[in-house]
């Protein structure tokens, strides 16, 4: 037939074959097939299930049905907030060759850290943001894909379990050097190991790995697409965020590099992943270290080097030049790419590889296995390496993922709302200077204007002296006035620490607060403190249930138990408790008895340290420790202590000290010693409203309205007068008319 040709003609026809697989060849990662597969597929439709607390919605959290595998499952998602920065940098290079830097839209409030009801030990790293949901379902050692269906108007999904397979003549093992492990050292160390950790486990800190991403051009070129390749990053961050999540880890984007018009650095050279890595390192650290601050790099490239598919030093993290590590997404599935990505920043966090001794709940197979593969979890051998890292304190790991600026300085400008050192006034944009009578758009005050804002700013005027600014909030705090002079109000200013405020408490920082009020604060109406021997026997334990606090130690946080004097500064133990409420994350209410002549209930609360909870479990300063004596940093202190140069001998018994040691005279006194009859207040807090002066105007008022009054009666009074002799005149008149019709009759 005519177009046919015969196969020895097709091969004599096409002799550049050969050369052009050459070429091809260093771009893809292997020259063997991908080395996974989906081996089934269904359609699904996830039903979402709501999530309410009374008729509000649980901000944050979704749930779905999902069918697969020949059962039904419920999927319970949480948002991650902390996955990516407020500025995303991308670094890339424009058509001139020169580097670029841009903060593309990411969104941030669509990525998940999820599980499966009823299944432990299962994972899920999904995200919402193109109207579905997308990710990874990890159900003991079977890991499924999850997207939804093109085109479908049913929100149709499919869900694909994925699976590697070896290629032939190949070897998966992990070649970092220095990884043989030594079964009988592995052995010791397990035995070793406590069945629970040290006493300061119990509050895990939370650390954070801020990673910087090179996109190789190799890799770029697989998918030339910077939208694409910043979503699949994204994804794989995402995967690492969930697996070290558990372990007290953040994996964070610090910025992202794409080298799409070329490598930034000569790849072709390196024929080994060792090498590789090494001379990347180098060059991140002399590029990048100084200018965008981070605690490891990973290249990712789409190609292997010599037969490395992925590389890092062991222990490199937080080395300028040593933390760095190299893997190769090319043609593997982004879930296989982001579990060997896993693997790498194991073994720069210092893991080593997993031997017989090291488990993972209900996974044949752990993060750090020899072999990679899609695996998720890390075993107990690792989290003794992770349970260091994220317990010591360091200058690197314990900083969060500040967002990154390329602008130190920023110039000023009218229109950002912002007061600068030449402008008047800063009204916004045209739309809103319109709507400001204070201000114009030119960032100047209009004809008659003092002021555009402020608490003492009134109709574009500053405020009348004696208006108040700042209420009182408490028995120990003060008010403010305005002065007549600015439009802002004065400095916050409350009652001398120390100043007795009830019978059981005193004034520290402008509160006042005993331990009774505070277990009420906790746990209700007509709770108490708990009896004394509760403080005596648990406080000076030392423990989670009792101590003066935590102290931070290069090991972690350690509690410290109470001295005999400070028991009752410690920990806070109430009794009559009824209803246990809901504390939320990463917080205890505990119920202990203790025996004494009765036994004695006692009731406290723990916020776990190193999280964001404030602890409330402690007793609040300014609670009473003793005779003249109260709390302050879990100590009990004496009155002494505090080096009183202020008190109300000072004002004459007429005012009490403020925090700044000068008195606060009542009403009638003037400051600064309230010896001379004048408005009250203090030099701190403006003047207070003259109440004679109000008083007399009220007077004047009254009065006024009182003669006003007795006027109108009297107006109306000569008013009703009138009409009355107008209707009498008008009586007579007609009378007199008739009198003399009839007399002519």
């Amino acid at each position: 037939m005519p177009g046919l040709q015969p196969l020895s003609a097709q091969l004599r026809g096409d002799p550049c074959l050969p050369l052009l697989w050459l070429f091809l060849g260093p771009i893809c990662c292997s020259y063997a097939p991908p080395g996974w597969r989906f081996t089934a597929s269904e359609i699904v439709i996830p039903r979402k299930v709501s999530h309410r607390v009374s008729t509000a919605e649980i901000q944050g959290q979704l749930s779905y049905k999902i069918r697969f595998g020949g059962q039904r499952h419920v999927v319970h998602m949480r948002v991650k907030k902390s996955l990516l920065p407020r500025h995303f940098p991308v670094i890339t290079d424009n058509d001139q060759g020169a580097m670029q830097e841009d903060y593309p839209f990411v969104p941030r409030d669509c990525y998940y850290y999820g599980y499966l009801e009823g299944v432990p030990g299962s994972m899920g790293t999904l995200d919402t943001c193109h109207g579905g949901l997308r990710g990874m379902l990890q159900v003991d050692d079977f890991t499924y894909e999850i997207k939804p269906l093109e085109a479908s108007s049913k929100f149709e999904h499919v869900i694909s379990l994925l699976v590697t397979q070896k290629t032939p003549g190949e070897d998966e093992k992990c070649k970092i050097g220095g990884e043989d492990t030594n079964q009988a050292d592995e052995e010791a160390l397990l035995a070793e190991m406590p069945r629970a950790g040290p006493v300061y486990m119990w509050w895990p800190h939370r650390k954070y790995i801020k990673l910087l991403y090179t996109v190789a051009h190799s890799y770029f070129l697989l998918n030339p697409n910077q939208t694409s390749v910043i979503e699949n990053v994204v994804i794989m961050n995402n995967i690492l965020h969930s697996i070290y999540f558990q372990a007290g880890l953040e994996v964070c984007i610090r910025v992202l590099c794409i080298w799409n018009a070329g490598d930034g650095m000569r790849l072709d050279i390196w024929r080994d992943g060792g090498s590789l890595v090494t001379r990347f390192g180098l060059w991140k650290m002399q590029r990048w270290q100084g200018m965008i601050p981070h605690d490891t790099a990973v290249l990712l490239t789409g190609r292997r080097f010599g037969n490395d598919r992925y590389y890092a030093h062991r222990g490199g993290i937080c080395n300028p030049n040593w933390g760095a590590s190299f893997v190769c997404v090319g043609n593997n599935h982004i879930f296989l790419a982001s579990t060997l990505a896993a693997h790498t920043l194991g073994h720069m966090i210092g893991c080593r590889h997993d031997g017989p001794g090291c488990r993972c709940f209900r996974r044949d197979k752990c993060v750090m296995a020899p072999e990679t593969g899609l695996l998720d979890m890390l075993s107990n051998c690792s989290y003794v390496t992770l349970h260091e890292v994220v317990h010591r304190w360091d200058p690197c790991l314990s900083t969060s993922n500040v967002p990154y600026n390329n602008f130190p300085y920023v110039a000023n400008r009218c229109g950002d709302k912002k007061l600068d050192a030449r402008e008047e006034c800063d009204c916004g944009t045209m739309k809103d200077c319109a709507e400001d009578p204070c201000c114009e758009n030119s960032c100047i005050l209009t004809l008659g204007s003092t002021c555009s804002e402020g608490s003492c700013c009134v109709g574009c005027n500053y405020a009348q002296p004696g208006r108040m600014c700042r209420d009182v909030l408490g028995i120990c705090d003060l008010p403010e006035y305005c002065t007549g002079l600015t439009h802002t109000c004065p400095d916050d200013s409350y009652i001398q620490d120390g100043t007795p405020c009830s019978p059981l408490a005193v004034c520290v920082k402008g509160n006042c607060s005993d331990r009774d009020m505070q277990c009420q604060a906790l746990f209700g109406f007509n709770v108490k403190e708990a009896a004394p021997i509760c403080y005596r026997t648990l406080n000076m334990r030392g423990d989670r249930f009792g101590n003066c606090g935590v102290r931070v130690i290069r090991g972690g946080g350690k509690p410290v138990k109470c001295e005999e004097d400070d028991i009752m500064c410690g920990m806070l133990h109430c009794a009559n408790v009824q209803k246990i409420p809901g504390g939320g994350e990463h917080t205890t209410f505990r119920h202990i008895v203790v025996h004494d002549v009765t036994p004695k209930t006692c009731f406290g609360f723990d916020a776990h340290f190193g999280t964001l909870t404030p602890q409330l479990g402690l007793v609040v300063d300014g609670a009473s420790c003793g005779p003249g004596q109260f709390c302050k940093d879990q100590n009990c202190t004496f009155y002494p202590d505090l080096n009183f140069s202020c008190d109300v001998s000072t004002c004459n018994f007429r005012g009490v000290c403020n925090n700044r040691r000068h008195c606060h005279c009542q009403q009638g006194w003037k400051p600064p010693n309230c010896d001379v009859e004048g408005g009250g207040g203090s030099v701190d807090s403006g003047p207070p409203p003259d109440k004679r002066k109000e008083t007399r105007a009220k007077i004047r008022m009254s009065v006024n309205i009182e003669v006003a009054l007795l006027l109108a009666r009297f107006a109306l009074l000569c008013i009703s007068g009138i009409i009355g002799s107008l209707f009498h005149l008008r009586e007579v008149v007609d009378q007199r008319y008739e009198e003399t019709a009839s007399e002519k009759l």
